[in-house]
């Protein structure tokens, strides 16, 4: 471009300005953000400083003691009834008396078992007892007229002190029962004993049965006598038990 030209067409000045850069986005301070933050690092510092100060719980620190239990000991097995009784009475002395064994229905009185049964119905099932039973209730006997009267006869040959075992030990099994025993009155043989039981029940029928145990040397009777009551006022089953006793070990005596 020539002079002329440049003169006629005069050009206006640019203005060169630098390019502006754009705002970035991000999180805008405000005051409500910095309460928030300050209160943050305050509790923060409040924590640090409680668990640092704060004193050790002492019931944690206290040791439980354990209770430990003693494994206890295996007991010995009970004694038996006979166990038990031979330890409480001394074993009798003496030589014995009876050699022979003794059938116990034909040493027994009949005459004292229709008494006692009215009507008698004899039963053995083993060698040393026998038993009475009054005939059955189709007979038109009443139930607390129902009696059963069993005796048992045993003979230690040559010990005094096996039967004298025998007898603590029938005992001891009456008194798990009747939970007491008496002295026969009158003594029967070397020793003796009676004791009164009824079944509990309200049945009204009992039954009550008195029991008479006796010792003579080195033999043993046992007679239980039993009705269908609920007691025994009179004592008539404890006196019918100690006759037959009596009279057994009376008989018992001539017989060897």
């Amino acid at each position: 471009m020539n002079d002329y030209q440049q003169k006629d067409f005069p050009t206006a000045a640019v203005r060169h300005t630098a390019p502006t850069q754009q705002s970035r986005p991000g999180l805008r301070v405000t005051p409500a953000i910095l309460s928030v933050a300050s209160a943050v690092v305050v509790l923060m510092l409040f924590t640090v400083v409680f668990l640092l100060t704060r004193q050790p719980d002492k019931t944690a620190a206290v040791a439980v003691p354990v209770k430990t239990t003693r494994a206890a000991e295996p007991s010995p097995s009970e004694p038996s009834p006979t166990e038990q009784a031979t330890t409480s009475e001394p074993a009798p002395t003496g030589a014995a008396t009876f050699t022979k064994t003794v059938d116990p229905c034909t040493v027994t009185d009949e005459d004292l078992v229709k008494k006692l049964t009215l009507f008698p119905d004899k039963t053995q099932i083993k060698a040393d007892e026998c038993e009475w039973s009054t005939l059955a209730p189709g007979s038109g006997m009443p139930d607390n007229m129902q009696f059963r009267l069993q005796v048992y006869v045993k003979v230690f040959p040559g010990d005094v002190t096996a039967a004298h075992e025998q007898f603590l030990g029938q005992r001891q099994e009456a008194v798990l029962l009747a939970e007491t025993s008496t002295p026969a009155e009158p003594p029967i043989g070397d020793a003796s004993w009676t004791t009164l039981y009824t079944l509990p029940g309200d049945t009204g029928k009992g039954p009550t049965t008195a029991t008479v145990g006796v010792r003579v040397s080195n033999a043993v009777i046992q007679v239980t006598y039993q009705r269908h009551v609920t007691e025994d006022p009179t004592g008539r089953l404890t006196k019918g038990a100690l006759d037959v006793a009596r009279s057994v070990a009376e008989k018992l005596g001539t017989s060897n």
